[in-house]
This record gives C-alpha cells, structure tokens and sequence, in this order.
C-alpha cells in the first residue's frame, strides 16, 4: 500500500479501536480548542482578519466565535483554525510535532453545522483526523522536520481535515482516498529564520480549510494521485516516510493539552521554575536564568525581549519567565502586553544530554543565578509540563472558563460546557456552535 492508503486504513482502525474514554477524551479536544478559538478572537492578528474579510465582502450562512456575523464554509474553518493556534495554547501530540486540534476540531465542526449532523458524527470526524494527522507526523519523524524548515502542522494539517471531513461526509474508500491525495497535493509550510507573524497562523488555517475543501471535491467525483507521500514526498521532506507505528490507538489519547500559551518548547522550563519555586529558590532576586533545551527545539524559540508582535513574544523565553514570575503563566494577555522592566536577563542554550529524549520527552534545565551569588539548577526530563494526557475535565474546564470569562455561576455557561462535553448526545451541531456565538456576542 501507499502512504496515503496506510494513512486512511489507520484512520479507519483508529475510530473502531475508541472506547468511551476516548470518545469523552475528544469532547474535552472540542471544548478546549473553541476555549483558544474564543480567546484568540482577541488577539491583533484576529483584528486583521476581521478587516480582511469585511473588505473582500465575505459573508454565508455559518456564524462562528472567531467573527461576527455569519460566513462561507472556507472562512468558517480558516478563521477558526488560525486563532485556535494564534496563542499557542491549542492542544498537540509531542512525538509527531503537529497540533491536531487547530486543523481538525474547526474543519468537523463547521462541516457538521453546515450538514446538520449530530454530535456523534463529530466525535468520530475528530478520531479520524487526528489518527491520520499524528500518524503522518510520526512516519516523517515529527520535530526533526523543524530542522529541514518545515512546520509539520502545516506539511499534514491538510490530511487530518480531510480524513475528519470524508469520515463526515460518509466518503467511501476510494473517495476518502482521493480527499487525502488532493490534501496531500498542497504540501507544504516553511518555517520562518526571523518573525513569525501573520503568514506562519494562517498556515494552520489554510491547511484546515484546504483539507476541508478536498473531501468535498472528493465526493465531486476529483482525484489524486495516491503516491504524493511516498517518492515525491520524500523528495520534498528529505526523509522517507517509517514504517506504520504500532503504537496503542487512537492517537488522540496521546495527545496532551497545553498548559501554558507559548511555545511548546518553553513548557518544560516553566515546569522547573515551578520546581524551583517548591525547593523555596528565591526566583524574584534572579539576576539571569539560563534555559537550555534540545538543540532540535532552539529552532523555533528565541530570548528576544522585544519581540515583533504577540505571535514572537509567545516563543519567546524571556516573556515566558516574565509571565510566570508575575503569576500570568496562563495568561494569554500577558504575551500580548510590554515585557516588564524589572524582568530578569534569560539566555538560550543546548543542552545535548537532553537530545535523546526526543521526540517523546520536550526536556529543559534551567540554571539560575541569585542575586546573593549563588546559584541553582533543576531539569526537567520527561512530559510533566503537560495539563495531562487523559486529563479529567476539570482542568480542561477551567482553562475554558479562563479563555471564555465563563462564570462558574453562569447557569448558561454552564448548560453550554455540559453540552459540550456531553458531545455524543448532542443531537444539534448548528445549535450548539449558535449558542456559543451568542454567549460570546458573536
């Protein structure tokens, strides 16, 4: 088989593989990846957009968090792709490097509103997406792509919409197979050497929205090639794709929710601060703090104290300690606001003996020097910077309330995150999104 074909068939066999754990699982991806979309539609980046789409007089029939008014399908999914992941909050699986959640939950969502499908048919278009876009990631070998300057959500974002959208649209095989050939046609994402900007976001978007648009065109009856992933796309990553993992299915019970809004990398050096802190080290008096990471990872942050906008202030170590030092770790405010003078200096580093970890294990150690002259040291080996892997509801739910302002003692609010994370039962797709478009005035 091709690529693209073991890609689908494991699409397959990861939704017959989900028990009811993780289908609850999924309902959580849901509520925390529209908790980014709500707080991303504050974001600069989102003003932009906004003026964009207004410009080009954009308008159709879906309403969505991430705008007022009502817009097209491709809108629809891009707009909410991009100010899922604008704050780095979305939630991602670590070995493949991709983020899941920004490609596939907006594309399933805004094709079950359009088609008037229940819960359910989310639930499964999730599974699927996020099976064949992790997988990809794995086979192409996930963060070591960063160093060939591409940005694997982007590269196989595409995949993950498509296989969600085809599974939505009750594609069959050869359809579905066609949808990831076209998906697969547009590879591409390239990874900026200076800022990041507006052109690295709306990747995401465009990966989701391309996705969307190929099981569509599929079920039009268009076909693709269904060897792009092998030689050709070989020849465009500089590595073949490995052999199928045999990991547990589905992926998506490995995927791990964000605890902070910044780049993934920076998680782990919060985590030692945080165990810093513990062992009662006097973080305040901190004169520097050196972060060393896995070389591989140093390629997408930076210490830069005056970064260009929000989007590089959120790979940026030095707004990272500032947020964490000032109790605004998980604020996504705070990256969007002046780094504070009193600030410490932070400087970046490798640290080698920490590269074996990868891709599984994001690691940091942190050295920090006192003000009194000494100095302490805390490493950080494995994944516990994560909310968790098969998190319980309640953080997940708290960072929704936190992204939302959704008041604990809102009983609207809380009738709409029951829906929500009750998703299987939810028999309305198009009411619960008009809900949340109306409790968050859109």
């Amino acid at each position: 088989m091709s690529v693209l074909e073991e890609l689908a068939e494991r699409g397959r066999r990861g939704l017959r593989a989900a028990k009811a754990a993780t289908r609850s699982t999924a309902a959580l991806h849901v509520l925390d990846t529209l908790g980014c979309v709500v707080a991303g539609s504050s974001h600069p980046l989102a003003a932009q957009l906004e003026r964009f789409v207004t410009r080009t007089g954009d308008s159709g029939q879906l309403c969505t968090p991430a705008l007022a008014g009502t817009h097209p399908l491709r809108t629809t999914v891009l707009m909410e792709s991009v100010l899922a992941h604008v704050d780095e909050y979305d939630a991602l699986h670590p070995a493949a490097a991709v983020v899941p959640s920004a490609v596939v939950v907006p594309a399933a969502l805004a094709v079950a509103d359009r088609e008037g499908l229940p819960g359910s048919a989310v639930t499964d278009a999730v599974i699927v997406g996020y099976e064949v876009v992790v997988e990809a990631g794995l086979r192409f070998g996930g963060p070591n792509l960063y160093g060939r300057a591409w940005w694997p959500t982007s590269v196989f974002g595409a995949l993950g919409a498509a296989a969600a959208v085809a599974n939505l649209l009750r594609l069959d095989d050869e359809e579905t197979l066609a949808a990831l050939g076209i998906a697969a046609a547009g590879l591409g994402g390239l990874l900026s050497t200076d800022e990041l900007g507006t052109g690295h976001y709306l990747l995401a978007g465009r990966a989701a929205a391309d996705g969307t648009e190929a099981a569509y065109l599929a079920r039009a009856g268009a076909r693709a090639s269904r060897t792009l992933l092998d030689a050709p796309g070989a020849a465009a990553l500089g590595a073949s794709a490995a052999a199928p993992t045999c990991d547990r299915m589905p992926h998506l019970d490995d995927c791990v929710f964000k605890a902070y809004p910044c780049a993934r990398p920076l998680h782990a050096a919060l985590e030692a601060l945080d165990a810093l802190a513990g062992r009662g080290v006097p973080l305040r008096t901190a004169r520097r703090l050196r972060i060393l990471l896995p070389a591989a990872l140093l390629r997408f942050v930076t210490a830069d104290r005056a970064p260009a906008g929000p989007t590089e202030a959120a790979a940026s170590a030095a707004f990272a300690v500032a947020a964490w030092l000032n109790g605004a770790a998980a604020d996504v405010s705070f990256f969007r606001g002046a780094l504070p003078e009193d600030t410490p200096e932070v400087v970046l580093g490798a640290a080698p003996d920490l590269d074996s970890g990868l891709p599984d294990h994001w690691g940091a150690r942190v050295i920090v020097d006192l003000a009194d002259g000494r100095q302490a040291e805390q490493k950080i080996t494995g994944a516990e910077q994560d909310v968790t892997r098969s998190a319980p509801a309640e953080p997940v739910t708290a960072k929704f309330r936190r992204q939302t302002g959704a008041g604990r003692d809102d009983p609207d609010w809380q009738r709409w995150i029951t829906r929500c994370l009750s998703l299987d039962t939810v028999t309305d797709v198009a009411g619960l999104r008009q809900t949340l478009c109306r409790l968050t005035g859109r």
